[in-house]
């Protein structure tokens, strides 16, 4: 596993992520209330497809868990530093 100080997405967010994935990512660390919807997430009052959730969640920004049997979007760790650097 390389680690995240190697991680180009982590190091430079800005340049290594399309606009539509920044948005996203700051969106999911930004708001609680998410649902999955079709074939869509609603985070918050954005509405995000899951081609882009997939695209985050094969560069290890998010895992999509479970509470209380409801799918959530979770950052990872290297989720929250790329927000961190791309400020909110």
């Amino acid at each position: 596993m390389a680690s995240l100080s190697d991680n180009v997405i982590v190091q430079d967010p800005r340049h290594a992520l399309t606009r539509t994935q920044q948005d996203a990512l700051k969106a999911i660390a930004f708001f609680r209330r998410q649902r999955k919807t079709g074939g869509r997430w609603l985070v918050g009052d954005k509405r995000i497809s899951q081609k882009i959730v997939s695209d985050l969640e094969k560069l290890d920004l998010v895992d999509e868990g479970r509470v209380r049997s409801e799918s959530v979007l979770v950052l990872t760790t290297a989720g929250n530093l790329a927000v961190d650097r791309l400020g909110h």
